[in-house]
């Protein structure tokens, strides 16, 4: 101050300045921790249409200690809010209440999400309750392990739906009977897919699929093996309508469809061994376990999605272009 207790000119400009840029930074640093006060949003919807989902509850697990760390409930519009999360870190967002409570199943499925700042929405498609569902198959995915092993995981779930806790690992390993593709002259060598499956189910590269027949006997060894009483049929060929019933009745079946329910398409296949036959390669087979039926629409465990639900004529139009192949069990 000068001798008359006056603040000079320039002395005051400084401190004005100071005041603002200081009120700045701390405006800025409030609105980012008010950002992340709020947490993440995450929009869950029903997986095909998307339409909102109300009322679901989000649990959220940390992939580095496999520990749940959060839930929340979404509001009547599908929107919940996740607090509590570290930027960088990844998390797996399930959405719980399509399974029993502390079901182990929920591990299975969900969407690992990487947290970053001024994220937007986290879209979490899911299914049908399990609740409005006639059976309680258990939800097991075939990847990472088994990347080409939709039908063994399928048959794996649909054996686990009796009680009898089989690895989908084990059953490819030591129950699926596999042959390899192999190169002789100008012909690729193969096994026929109705009595063994062609490649290796754990190799990205080498690995195909496997129909009815082999799936029919896989888990007919299963039972023998494990010693428990269980029906097993090759329904292949059987009419929507009769496989429809037969989850009516409570019985789960492996159906084989496309990935998508389109056409199918192919690609250079192979010579089955000991014949003349050529087989042109599905490029986008599949195989889940029928679930359930509710109005004109079914719900099958899908071994790469969890639950889904399909709109019946397409998925029974994709079954009869895979040439009708279904396996059904039950007690």
């Amino acid at each position: 101050m000068d001798r008359r207790g006056k603040m000079p000119m320039r002395l005051l400009l400084f401190c004005f300045v100071l005041l603002v840029a200081v009120s700045g930074c701390n405006i800025i640093s409030t609105a980012k921790e008010k950002q992340q006060d709020e947490g993440i949003k995450v929009l869950i919807v029903e997986f095909g249409s998307r339409t909102p989902i109300p009322d679901m509850k989000v649990t959220v697990r940390d992939m580095e200690t496999n520990e749940d760390v959060t839930t929340a409930t979404g509001d009547i519009e599908g929107e919940a809010i996740v607090t509590d999360l570290q930027e960088g870190h990844q998390y797996l967002f399930v959405p719980s209440s399509i399974y029993t409570d502390d079901s182990e199943q929920e591990k299975s499925v969900g969407k690992v999400v990487t947290i970053q700042e001024d994220m937007g929405y986290v879209v979490l498609e899911t299914y049908f309750e399990r609740e409005e569902q006639q059976l309680d198959v258990p939800i097991i995915m075939q990847n990472p392990e088994l990347p080409h092993g939709c039908e063994i995981t399928a048959l794996t779930a649909a054996l686990n739906y009796y009680g009898l806790n089989l690895s989908k690992t084990d059953m490819a390993k030591n129950y699926l009977p596999k042959q390899e593709i192999v190169d002789k002259g100008n012909k690729r060598i193969g096994p026929d897919p109705a009595k063994a499956y062609a490649g290796d189910p754990f190799n990205e590269l080498t690995g195909t699929y496997v129909f009815a027949p082999v799936i029919e006997k896989v888990a007919k060894k299963i039972a023998k093996d494990k010693n428990v009483s269980l029906k097993v049929e090759n329904v292949s060929g059987q009419s929507a309508e009769e496989i429809i019933s037969l989850v009516q009745e409570g019985v789960p079946v492996v159906v084989w469809v496309t990935l998508d329910l389109s056409k199918p398409t192919f690609k250079e296949g192979w010579w089955i061994k000991g014949t003349n036959r050529k087989l042109d390669m599905y490029r986008n087979l599949h195989a889940v376990v029928l679930t359930g039926h509710m109005d004109d629409k079914v719900i099958v465990m899908d071994p790469l999605h969890g639950y889904v639900s399909h709109d019946e004529t397409s998925f029974f139009k994709s079954y009869k272009k895979l040439g009708s192949q279904a396996v059904a069990i039950w007690k």
